[in-house]
């Protein structure tokens, strides 16, 4: 029986299967989110890019080909997202004290 409970990396798994679609046309390409339009270059080292062709594996398929820089993109936006709000609700909390 499967568990009720799934890991964060099944939890990532899930959401990326969710935003990514697929590309339409004649020529479709790598499946990507279509509110991802603002393109930058991420610095990071070796081993975070290693940890991410890992995590890309791990989520790809014959159908749906998963890149590493998809799943940067995914855990920035999310954390960036939680951080932000973070800092509004303490700012919010500080102009009600």
């Amino acid at each position: 029986m499967a568990s009720a409970i799934q890991s964060p990396l099944e939890r990532l798994g899930r959401r990326l299967r969710t935003r990514l679609s697929p590309s339409t046309g004649q020529r479709p390409g790598r499946p990507t989110d279509p509110t991802w339009t603002v393109q930058r270059k991420l610095p990071m080292s070796p081993a975070t890019l290693t940890a991410l062709e890992e995590l890309a594996a791990r989520f790809s398929s014959d159908q749906r080909q998963v890149s590493p820089m998809q799943v940067a993109a995914l855990l920035v936006e999310e954390k960036a997202e939680a951080f932000a709000k973070s800092l509004r609700q303490d700012a919010s909390a500080v102009s009600e004290s």
